[in-house]
């Protein structure tokens, strides 16, 4: 094992959805429940059938005053005024605890399925704008309040995300945990083992542009900018402002935080 894997945490494939769908002899039924709403009754799955079938498609403000009033159902914690887009699809919903004001746009996936006793934490005021994906595959994923996050990106977890307040991140990021190791071709099965070094972590007010993609285990500091195009994957310190792939630091950022932090 390389040096690189020597802190690294091995995920347990018992965790992940397919092991859950496929390692056990189960009906298709079961197999659907399980994906979508998880453990529970059936009556569980037949609430979220009705509700996501007949409203989630239904466009323009009668369906999002028809969402806004009886989605709550479906989650075990919420706060008031939520918003909820055409076509959203909620899985595991029951882990999934959404603040007030969280608007959550058209075609977007929230998905709990691995987020444990965390949870996936929307807090108070956070836009998810069209078509971004929420998922949890092994880990909490807990976004700050007054979050923004851009049109088409992707936000999984495989250890954990944890993004703070205030944060902007621009369209088609991509912020995930989780790495793998592969054979040669000689082994049965699937020749890979999953793991992680640790939650991804992102600041207060840090600030992303387009199509930034944040690796496993990275921390980045608050208020950092990231340019867009920017793969990070290593650590960046709070209030600088880091490009390239890999980002690296290029500069302090200006202002009363680097003037203070030069002295």
């Amino acid at each position: 094992m390389s040096k690189e894997l020597l802190d690294t945490i091995k995920i347990d494939d018992r965790h992940l959805i397919r092991h859950k769908l496929f390692g056990e002899n189960k009906s298709a039924l079961q197999r659907y429940k399980e994906l979508v709403v998880g453990e529970g009754s059936v009556w569980k799955l037949v609430k979220y059938e009705i509700l996501t079938t007949i409203l989630g498609p239904i466009p323009g403000a009668l369906g999002l005053v028809l969402r806004k009033l009886f989605y709550p159902y479906l989650f075990k914690k919420i706060g008031k005024g939520a918003v909820f887009g055409r076509s959203v699809v909620i899985r595991h919903p029951d882990k999934i605890h959404l603040g007030e004001r969280v608007v959550i746009d058209d075609y977007c996936l929230i998905d709990g399925r691995g987020a444990g006793e965390g949870g996936i934490v929307i807090a108070d005021d956070v836009i998810i704008n069209r078509g971004v994906m929420v998922q949890s595959k092994v880990g909490a994923i807990h976004i700050g309040g007054e979050t923004n996050v851009g049109a088409g990106s992707s936000i999984i977890s495989m250890g954990g995300v944890y993004i703070g307040d205030l944060v902007s991140i621009g369209g088609g990021c991509f912020i995930s945990g989780g790495s793998f190791t592969v054979g040669r071709g000689e082994e049965e099965g699937r020749e890979q083992e999953k793991y992680t070094t640790g939650p991804v972590r992102i600041g207060n007010k840090a600030r992303f542009g387009m199509r930034v993609i944040v690796l496993d285990g990275v921390q980045v500091g608050q208020g950092c900018i990231v340019g867009a195009g920017s793969v990070v994957t290593h650590d960046l310190p709070d209030y600088c402002v880091a490009a390239g792939s890999p980002a690296t630091v290029k500069r302090p950022r200006e202002g009363r935080a680097a003037k203070e932090s030069s002295r």
